[in-house]
C-alpha cells in the first residue's frame, strides 16, 4: 500500500474554472469581464453542503475515537531496552552477574585489594529504559498529524464560510462606505444569498467539533511517545500487526489510519493542501481587476485586457493607475504604478507553494523597483502578505486597500479624497473630506521620529460585536468595523506605524 499518510490523493482545485474562463474569454474589456463576473465567473464561492454534511460524520467518528487517543498518549506500548553505563560504585544501586563478570576483565576498574576482598572503583549497571518506537507508535503520531492538519485546513475554510454568511445590514445613506462596495458584495454573492441562512447552524456544529478535537490534541503533544516518534521521517507503510489486531485501543486507532491512508477522506474537500499554481494567478489577476474596477477606476471600453500579459491603465479623479503583469526568475505578480503628483509603485506577487527564495525576490525587486512588495497567499497571511482566496468574501477588499495607499501616498497636494473623489478641506495635520468622512493625517513615530500617513473616519466609534463570533475572526471584524478604510493594519484599537511596526497611542 502506497504511503497515503504522508502523500495524500490528489484534489481538484476549485480554482480551475477560473482559469478556464481566462483562458475562453481573454482578451475582452473591463465592462465584458465586470458582466460575466454575475454569469459565467465565480470570484466568491461557498463551499457545498453536501461537504459539511460528510464532514460531520467523519468528526464524530474521530471524537469517537478520542478516549482511545488519549489512553494511547498515557499508556502506550513500549518495549524495555538494557543499557550499560560504567558508574561509580556509590551511584550504583543494582549489580547482577554480568557486573561482576565485566569487573574481572577490566583491571583498571579495580580499587583496593585486601584480605576481604575487591573494592572496585567503577561497576558495569544495566539501565532499563523505555523505548517507544515501535511500528504502531509512529503509525499513532502520523494519524495525530493528520487529525491536526485536517483540522487546521477545515477550520479555516468554516472560520471563511460563517463570516461570509453572516447577515449584511446595508445603509445606503451611510457614505463612511464605499458606494461601489455594494454593488460588488452583490456581485460576489449572486448564487449564494438564498443558502447562507439555511446551512449556518450546521457549519457552526462542524467549527465547534473541529475546535474540541484540535485542542484535545495538543493538549497531549507533551507526552513521550509523540515527542519520540515525532523525530521518525521514515516513509511508512500501512499494515496489520498484533498490536493492532489485538489490543482495543490500538485496533480503534488502526481503522481511522485505513480511513486516512485510503486517500478518500474528504477526497472532495473544498481548499486542498496545494493550490495549482496557475490557477491561483488567473484568480489574483480577475479580483484585482474586479476590486480596481469597484474603487471608482474606469478603464477604456477600447482597451482588451490580457489577462495573461496583462498591460492596461485607468484613471480616477487625477490618479492614473497603470497595471502590468511581471515576472523574473519564476516570480510573477502584478505590479501596480499610481501616477498624480508623484509615482508610488506597488508589486503584488503571487503566491508560491515552494516559496520564493532570497536570490529570486534580489532579482525581482532589482528589474522591478517598487515602494512596497506584497504577496499575495490563499492561507493565513504573515507580516508582508495578503490574504486573498476564493473563499474570503474580503479578499478584494484587501487589495482595496492597497489602492488607497497608492493614492494617498502618489497624492502631496492632498486636496481631492482619494476615496470618493471629491473636494477636502485642510486640517492642522491633514485634510478631511466632508463628504465620506475621510481623513488622511499625518503623524510621527516616537521610535524613529520618521512621518508618515495614516487614513481613518472622522468621529469612527467602534460597533459592539457578537463575542461569540470574535474568537472564529476577529482579526477580520477589526478591519471590517473600519470599512477597510485604514492603509495601514489595525491592532489594538490603533494602527500600526510603518516605520517601526508598533501600534502608537
Amino acid at each position: 500500500m502506497a504511503d497515503a499518510l504522508q502523500n495524500p490523493a490528489s484534489r481538484e482545485s476549485e480554482y480551475d474554472s477560473v482559469l478556464q474562463f481566462a483562458k475562453e474569454y481573454n482578451r475582452i474589456p473591463y465592462s465584458r469581464l465586470d458582466a460575466c463576473t454575475l454569469q459565467s465567473v465565480n470570484l466568491f464561492a461557498l463551499p457545498e453542503n453536501h461537504y459539511f454534511q460528510a464532514l460531520d460524520r467523519f468528526l464524530d467518528e474521530i471524537i469517537a475515537t478520542l478516549p482511545a487517543i488519549k489512553r494511547i498518549f498515557s499508556k502506550p506500548i513500549t518495549r524495555l531496552k538494557d543499557t550499560a553505563n560504567i558508574l561509580p560504585v556509590e551511584s550504583v544501586h543494582v549489580i547482577n552477574s554480568r557486573s561482576v563478570s565485566h569487573l574481572s576483565q577490566h583491571t583498571e576498574l579495580w580499587g583496593n585489594i585486601t584480605e576481604e576482598g575487591l573494592k572496585p572503583k567503577k561497576l558495569m549497571t544495566l539501565a532499563h529504559e523505555e523505548d517507544y518506537k515501535l511500528y504502531e507508535n509512529v503509525a499513532f503520531v502520523r494519524l495525530i498529524d493528520s487529525i491536526l492538519s485536517f483540522t487546521r485546513k477545515n477550520v479555516r475554510v468554516l472560520k471563511d464560510v460563517i463570516y461570509s454568511c453572516q447577515p449584511m445590514h446595508f445603509n445606503l445613506l451611510e457614505r463612511t462606505n464605499h458606494l461601489m462596495y455594494f454593488l460588488a458584495i452583490g456581485k460576489l454573492h449572486v448564487g449564494y444569498a438564498h443558502v447562507q441562512d439555511k446551512y449556518q447552524t450546521s457549519h457552526e456544529r462542524c467549527l465547534e467539533k473541529l475546535l474540541f478535537i484540535e485542542k484535545t490534541l495538543r493538549e497531549k503533544l507533551h507526552a513521550p511517545v509523540y515527542r519520540f516518534c515525532k523525530k521518525d521521517h521514515s516513509k511508512l507503510t500501512l499494515k496489520k500487526t498484533n498490536i493492532f489486531r489485538l489490543q482495543k485501543d490500538y485496533r480503534q486507532v488502526y481503522v481511522l489510519l485505513k480511513r486516512f491512508a485510503s486517500g478518500d477522506v474528504l477526497n472532495d474537500a473544498p481548499i486542498a493542501e496545494e493550490i495549482p499554481q496557475e490557477g491561483y494567478d488567473a484568480y489574483c489577476t480577475l479580483l484585482s481587476l474586479f476590486a480596481i474596477g469597484h474603487f471608482n477606476f474606469e478603464f477604456s471600453e477600447k482597451a482588451k485586457l490580457n489577462f495573461f500579459k496583462l498591460s492596461s491603465t485607468c484613471q480616477f479623479a487625477g490618479w492614473t493607475l497603470s497595471i502590468d503583469s511581471v515576472s523574473k526568475k519564476n516570480v510573477r505578480g502584478l505590479r501596480l504604478r499610481f501616477t498624480k503628483d508623484t509615482e508610488y509603485t506597488i508589486c503584488l506577487l503571487f503566491h508560491c507553494a515552494e516559496g520564493y527564495s532570497k536570490e529570486q525576490l534580489q532579482a525581482f525587486q532589482t528589474a522591478f523597483p517598487a515602494e512596497e512588495y506584497l504577496q499575495f497567499t490563499p492561507f493565513d497571511a504573515k507580516d508582508g502578505e495578503l490574504h486573498i482566496s476564493l473563499f474570503d468574501i474580503d479578499s478584494f477588499r484587501r487589495i482595496q486597500q492597497c489602492l488607497l495607499r497608492g493614492m494617498v501616498y502618489a497624492d502631496t497636494e492632498k486636496s481631492v479624497c482619494p476615496f470618493c473623489g471629491q473636494a477636502t478641506q485642510a486640517l492642522a495635520n491633514g485634510c478631511e473630506c466632508p463628504s465620506c468622512k475621510t481623513q488622511i493625517l499625518s503623524a510621527q513615530c516616537s521610535e524613529t521620529g520618521e512621518k508618515y500617513l495614516y487614513t481613518q473616519i472622522k468621529d469612527f466609534r467602534i460597533r459592539k460585536q457578537d463575542v461569540s463570533y470574535n474568537r472564529v475572526w476577529q482579526e477580520k471584524q477589526e478591519e471590517s468595523k473600519l470599512f477597510y478604510r485604514n492603509i495601514h493594519p489595525f491592532i489594538k484599537n490603533s494602527f500600526r506605524c510603518p516605520k517601526c511596526g508598533k501600534a502608537h497611542d
